[in-house]
């Protein structure tokens, strides 16, 4: 039996899988209803194998529309620093007319804990970031764990942000003076090391991090962590599966606490850090870590606004089709980009 499966909690192996006592009167009605009609007869993630959750098509139900963008084109990124195959990505354009020193644009990261997912996992988010933040959406499928396991993410990610500074600030149209980064999860963690590097290296510069229900502490558990403690039976990311995750992307313990694993560790100059939008779910583990982040970023002056999303566990942001709290994360994303992207001298286009 691997180390994974010996985490595990093992009360409910098959489906259908109950909301645990320690959250049935704190989740929000609106996901407990979900939860119940939708996905409590589903297999969990972390007891199956791999193969049948990637292959099963919908990473989390229960998503929104699309918004209307002008278009959606795939790229190929060729690497500059790093080795590996070339990495795909979407850009998503909006509507309406470029502004004269071209679009804003906006680096994304999906999550599925460095584990599943792929450049559709997001799309909703992507596109109402694009329409809503009238700026270019950069969406980037980097490689995923246990095949490649940390730092293929990282290094894939550095070079998407590389290609959109240089080959594809052509391409795209790009004003790249106007650049934010942004992520769900296991993305979160991925954009918020893309700012840290950016800072240590002294550029390219971020003007923005989007960051929703981010990992930025992989060293955490139920013995360290409050969150963990009383979330851990929560439901979509229990203790037992976020452990899953983490084994499969960060097979050497000595790699948890690694800054490009971990980014609330980083020991770099905080206040180079850009503002940043932080949404948690209030039954997530991953919350403390979340908001702690956010604190750190204030401690150095830097702007972080943090909504703690009452009753929600881990995915709300990708369950914006049934709930309002996906909705409102959705809404802060967007509203912060749109507003750090156009200033009130140049206006903001229709």
């Amino acid at each position: 039996m691997s180390v994974e499966q010996r985490l595990v909690h093992r009360d409910h192996p098959e489906p259908p899988y109950p909301l645990h006592p320690s959250v049935v009167d704190r989740i929000n009605p609106q996901y407990a209803a979900f939860y119940n009609k939708h996905i409590m007869k589903n297999q969990q993630v972390h007891l199956q194998p791999i193969e049948a959750s990637r292959a099963s098509g919908t990473l989390i139900p229960g998503a929104g529309p699309l918004a209307p963008v002008a278009k959606v084109v795939d790229y190929s990124i060729p690497r500059q620093e790093t080795a590996g195959p070339s990495i795909r990505a979407r850009a998503f354009t909006p509507q309406g007319p470029r502004p004269d020193k071209g679009w804003p644009v906006c680096v994304y990261f999906h999550g599925g804990g460095w584990v599943l997912g792929t450049v559709d996992t997001e799309n909703v988010v992507a596109s109402n970031l694009c329409a809503r933040g009238k700026s270019v959406v950069v969406a980037v499928d980097y490689r995923l764990a246990p095949e490649d396991p940390f730092p293929a993410a990282v290094d894939d990610c550095w070079e998407s942000v590389l290609w959109v500074i240089g080959q594809g600030k052509e391409i795209l149209q790009l004003d790249t003076t106007k650049l934010a980064t942004g992520g769900s999860s296991a993305g979160g963690n991925l954009a918020a090391i893309m700012c840290q590097r950016a800072a240590a290296l002294g550029g390219p510069r971020f003007s923005l991090q989007l960051l929703s229900v981010p990992v930025t502490d992989n060293t955490a558990d139920t013995t360290n962590n409050n969150s963990w403690r009383e979330n851990q039976h929560s439901p979509a990311l229990p203790a037992p599966k976020m452990l899953w995750y983490r084994y499969h992307y960060l097979p050497n313990q000595s790699d948890w606490s690694h800054p490009e694993a971990s980014p609330l560790l980083w020991q770099g100059d905080w206040s180079k850090l850009p503002p940043a939008v932080i949404v948690v779910g209030e039954l997530d583990v991953l919350r403390d870590e979340g908001r702690r982040f956010g604190d750190k970023l204030r401690q150095a002056c830097v702007d972080a606004d943090v909504h703690v999303m009452k009753g929600q566990p881990h995915p709300f942001i990708a369950m914006d089709g049934v709930l309002d709290a996906g909705r409102e994360a959705i809404t802060y994303f967007c509203d912060a980009l749109r507003e750090k992207m156009y200033s009130a001298t140049n206006g903001v286009p229709s």
